[in-house]
This record gives structure tokens, C-alpha cells and sequence, in this order.
């Protein structure tokens, strides 16, 4: 008999802590809109973000010609997205270049198809992309090979709300996507 309080205070504690679980990713404080990215996609679509709402939204900045970090980020992305499930179709992913000499429509298309290719590219000039680096406060380098390689992720309500380092789990980036989609 004394063994069923116990579990039922386990069980209690257990839903308590999980209930009151915080990001993995790092919090940007204050809160604010995302900065508006408006600009054609890979494909010759239009795209703004701000027409993303009641969606999560994975920004990450970076260039197809990448060898190591942009192409584990993706990946840890699409690993992320995987443990989601279902609820991944309620996740966009937008890469932005860093390299707008290479990074063509269709380098974008072939190195964004090799993880999912519903994942919207953002060619531009340099004008173009630098107008949203510095939105992002994004450092780029070297003709894009240098950059910053943080993901930023930005609420259903279109409010930048995290930002993974590129070391960031897939498991804790799905815990913090799945707190985000639970929101209202």
C-alpha cells in the first residue's frame, strides 16, 4: 500500500519538471520581431518571412561550398526535424548565403536537396545579403567562407526567440523546437 503514494508522487514530480522545461539553445533576450527577410528563393519564388507565421522558423547562414560546418548544421537540422515527426511540417528551414558569388540558384537547389528539399535557399547579391547579414548581426568574411555559423529560430508569432551554436544537439534542438510548436 505505501508503494502507490510513492509512485503517484513520482509520477507528479516527473510531469512537474517535465512541464517546466527550459530551452537547450541560447535565449535572445529581449524578445523581438525577426528581421524581415524578403527576397526570391532558389527556385525564383518569392519569400518572406514574415509570411511564415504560425510556423517555427530555422535560419542558418552559410554557403553550398562548405565541407564541414554548414553541412553538419544541416544535418543536425534534419536529424532534429526526424525526431519531430509529424510535427516537422510545421518547421521551415531557410538558408541564407554567405557566399553570393557561388551560391546560385541551383547550388542551392542541389546542396539543400541532399538534406530536404522543401528547405527554402536565399540567393542574392552581396548588397542584398548584407543588408540581412547585419539584421542578423551575422560576420562574414573572406567572400562568405568565413562566418558566423549561428542557427536562429524564430517562434510561430514571427519573434526571434533561440539561437543554436553549431555544436547544439539534434536532441536538444528537437526539445526546443517541440516547447516552441506547443506554444499558442
Amino acid at each position: 500500500m505505501k508503494r502507490k503514494p510513492f509512485l503517484l508522487v513520482c509520477a507528479i514530480l516527473l510531469f512537474v519538471l517535465s512541464s517546466c522545461a527550459s530551452f537547450k539553445g541560447e535565449k535572445v533576450n529581449p524578445v523581438t520581431a525577426a528581421p524581415e527577410i524578403s527576397m526570391m528563393d532558389q527556385n525564383g519564388n518569392p519569400f518572406q518571412l514574415s509570411g511564415m507565421q504560425g510556423k517555427v522558423v530555422l535560419v542558418f547562414f552559410g554557403f553550398t561550398n562548405c565541407v564541414d560546418e554548414c553541412p553538419l548544421t544541416m544535418a543536425h537540422i534534419k536529424q532534429a526535424l526526424g525526431i519531430l515527426g509529424a510535427s516537422a511540417g510545421d518547421v521551415r528551414v531557410v538558408l541564407v548565403s554567405t557566399d553570393p558569388i557561388r551560391d546560385t540558384p541551383q547550388a542551392l537547389q542541389d546542396f539543400l536537396g541532399k538534406f530536404d528539399p522543401s528547405y527554402i535557399g536565399i540567393p542574392g547579391t552581396v548588397d542584398q545579403l548584407s543588408k540581412l547579414w547585419d539584421a542578423y548581426d551575422v560576420e562574414v568574411l573572406d567572400g562568405g567562407e568565413t562566418h558566423s555559423s549561428f542557427t536562429y529560430v524564430i517562434d510561430k508569432g514571427g519573434r526571434l526567440r533561440l539561437r543554436f551554436d553549431p555544436e547544439t544537439a539534434p536532441e536538444d534542438m528537437a526539445s526546443d523546437l517541440k516547447i516552441l510548436l506547443a506554444e499558442k
